[in-house]
């Protein structure tokens, strides 16, 4: 790495929930994500992190615990990944399009706390929420959402304060020549991608992006919403 990239990683702060922390605060009237005729602000936005953080703690989320979020893009899936951050939760993006199985799969393996499902926005998202049973729920800013059942042999993970130890996001490959491979993810990891790319993007604040790649493929999350976000410029979350 060169002297920028060395400047680049000092920086960075130690947990993704600290993005929109910070653009709260400087500009808290900005638009941070937009859904279709719905926009965030950034005040906003911090709000509803905090609702999802609170959300989680009141569904039995520990620190090291992972929260599987089943989904399309949307602003509510930006929150809750925000959210499952500042819980110190490991966040599990699935793609609500994925067949039964995989999805399935995916939540065995991971050993997820709970499953939160986007019926809101995806069909599919609440077609899975109806074969699991999950509860539905309406919260001021994110709307309805589908909660499934506690995991209770799920065991939480060490728990580091140093983000360049400390996994923010298990992400799983596409499962074709098997079943899905997780991925683990550190806060470093997504940072420094989010930082590069927004960099190399010259993304500026008052940017707006739009998102096609779907938040739970590894391009889609690091660099496309959160290198987005990192400049604090708006991506399209559908």
């Amino acid at each position: 790495m060169d002297a920028q990239d060395d400047a680049l990683l000092a920086a960075l702060p130690q947990r993704l929930h600290e993005i929109p922390r910070r653009w709260a605060a400087a500009t808290p009237e900005a638009v941070a994500v937009s859904e279709g005729d719905v926009a965030w602000t950034w005040r906003e936005l911090a709000t509803a992190v905090d609702e999802g953080a609170a959300l989680l703690r009141r569904l039995d989320v520990r620190p090291g615990d992972r929260v599987m979020i089943v989904g399309e893009n949307c602003a509510a899936q930006v929150a809750l990944i925000f959210a499952a951050s500042q819980c110190d939760a490991w966040v599990v993006n699935v793609n609500a399009r994925l067949s039964p199985r995989e999805i399935d799969v995916i939540g065995a393996h991971s050993g997820a706390r709970r499953a939160l499902y986007t019926v809101a926005v995806s069909p599919d998202a609440a077609a899975h929420a109806a074969r699991h049973e999950a509860e539905r729920t309406t919260l001021p800013h994110f709307g309805e959402i589908a909660i499934g059942a506690l995991n209770e042999h799920c065991t939480p993970e060490p728990v580091e304060a140093d983000g360049a130890c400390q996994v923010a996001a298990l992400i799983y490959t596409t499962g074709t020549t098997g079943h899905p491979k997780g991925v683990m993810l550190t806060h470093r990891n997504l940072l420094f991608i989010a930082a590069v790319s927004s960099r190399m993007r010259r993304l500026l604040p008052p940017d707006r992006v739009y998102g096609v790649l779907p938040i739970s493929h590894v391009y889609g999350l690091a660099s496309v919403t959160l290198g987005t976000l990192y400049a604090g410029a708006a991506p399209s979350a559908n």
